[in-house]
């Protein structure tokens, strides 16, 4: 949900002025065929302007739910100014966003239009990135950000809580609320990019610092149904995903996770982190998280990976893991891949090693893994499945407190079939060499404060999470669609 089903209130416009609304709504979208014909690009720019310009005006009054932003977004992309002239609209709608001084509400507006339109049809992304839409939506961003720290976003929240006696009046809560419903819109817009685009280096690297610092500082880990703070969540996660890609090619500063590694900053950032990866049941997610806690857990220098969680945190790791890795199907094994890469370094380079939790329930799910016959049900292994054999042969040889396959056994599994993956002439890394894949990157090692890591085990442990809810697929409103975010993750 977009709008707070609070404010504004619910004007009580009877059905036939509601009605009159929408038609003076369609009427501005109506082409006049002979100037349409010669002079296209002022027509459709008069056209574009003036509908924004009625759509603004009229919001908390007739626009004042999220199925009204809906209807007015599919208004307008479904109308043949915008679907005949897709070009020209994104690129003035893009330069509409850029004018800082431009009203709040129509920011709101052209960001929520924009969305709408980049889930609608993905190659309009591959338009917006073309117009400089990144920088737009980051520059945007920016902005709402440095104002949103000058106003003390933190103070707010406990304000609206009853918990804090700062000085911020009913207008600065009011300025903090709308600049939270702009950057929560174009923080997806990020995010879509991140998730389905090919960003250059170019836009990564104009990020900044202060960019990475405020998302990480003020995410919130005591609840998950505010959407302001699962977009920086969703964002930071990605982000860090574009640097570890990016970082193969170029020599690059992952931010992400140089303030993941810096307690005060990133404390309930992992927090949130614990809590998703217990409850999230999206797999794009699941494999992002899952990239964080690959960097924190192969940093062995210092010994980060041993006392970055606390153990009853790393047990809890362990429990999901276990959980997803035998609820996972044929046709997502590419998920098990990432979850046992994950497993390896978490179960070796943590006080997992010393303590053993759940030694039998991990040797008995590798052992099961290690056999082609219980992953596939046809008579053809796919690479994914002969990664996984792979991966569960390498965990239950490089972790000396699990019970390593007997050499027979061995040949036996992977042989069961002829399309399986033979074990002879497998090399395994040695245990002390830290394993090269998609998510090694170069690390910083002026980031890392030990000091920091003192005070992260000072600090009590956080409870252990609820147990996993079921999430329920089917969309209980229109915004749901919009904005990808469900209410329990």
């Amino acid at each position: 949900m977009i709008l707070d089903p609070l404010t504004p209130e619910v004007n009580a416009y009877s059905n036939e002025e509601s009605a009159e609304f929408w038609k003076c709504m369609d009427e501005i979208l109506q082409l006049d065929k002979e100037k349409y014909n010669a002079d296209r690009p002022a027509v459709i720019n008069s056209n574009l302007v003036k509908y924004l310009k009625f759509a603004t005006d009229s919001y908390k009054d007739y626009i004042n739910t999220d199925r009204d932003m809906y209807r007015m977004a599919l208004t307008l992309v479904e109308s043949q100014v915008f679907s005949d002239n897709l070009k020209f609209c994104l690129s003035k709608l893009l330069s509409l966003l850029n004018i800082d001084l431009l009203d709040m509400n129509m920011k709101f507006f052209i960001s929520y239009i924009l969305l709408f339109e980049a889930k609608r049809n993905l190659n309009s992304l591959d338009l917006m990135i073309e117009y400089q839409g990144f920088a737009v939506f980051y520059n945007t961003l920016y902005t709402q950000f440095a104002y949103l720290e000058k106003y003390s976003l933190e103070d707010s929240y406990l304000q609206q809580n009853g918990k804090d006696d700062s000085n911020l009046t009913d207008l600065d809560i009011k300025i903090i609320d709308e600049m939270k419903q702009i950057s929560t819109v174009l923080m997806d817009l990020l995010y879509q990019m991140f998730k389905y685009c090919k960003c250059t280096i170019s836009d990564i690297q104009i990020v900044d610092d202060f960019f990475v610092h405020f998302l990480m500082h003020s995410v919130r880990s005591d609840t998950t149904a505010d959407l302001f703070s699962n977009s920086e969540f969703k964002v930071l996660l990605a982000l860090n995903e574009q640097y570890i890609m990016f970082a193969s090619e170029y020599k690059i500063e992952n931010k992400v996770f140089k303030y993941v590694l810096d307690e005060p900053v990133s404390k309930s950032f992992v927090e949130l982190l614990l809590l998703k990866f217990n409850r999230s049941s999206d797999p794009s997610l699941q494999i992002m998280m899952c990239k964080i806690l690959y960097l924190v857990l192969t940093t062995t220098k210092n010994n980060i990976a041993m006392n970055f969680f606390y153990l009853n945190d790393l047990n809890v790791f362990v429990d999901v893991l276990l959980r997803e890795l035998q609820n996972i199907s044929e046709n997502e094994e590419a998920l098990r891949n990432t979850f046992l890469r994950v497993l390896l370094p978490l179960i070796k380079n943590t006080e997992l090693s010393k303590t053993h939790y759940r030694k039998d329930d991990l040797t008995e799910l590798l052992h099961y893994l290690s056999t082609s016959d219980n992953l596939c049900s046809s008579d053809e292994i796919s690479a994914e499945q002969k990664t996984t054999i792979r991966l569960a042969f390498r965990i239950l040889n490089e972790v000396d407190w699990l019970q390593p396959l007997p050499s027979n056994e061995e040949d036996s599994t992977v042989t069961s079939r002829s399309s399986s993956v033979s074990i002879n002439g497998m090399t395994f890394i040695n245990n002390n060499e830290r394993e090269k894949s998609l998510y090694n990157v170069p690390t910083n090692d002026s980031i890392i404060s030990i000091e920091s890591l003192g005070k992260r085990k000072a600090r009590p442990p956080p409870p252990l999470p609820p147990t996993r809810k079921t999430v329920s697929h089917k969309r209980s409103d229109v915004n749901d669609y919009l904005m990808g975010i469900r209410s329990v993750e």
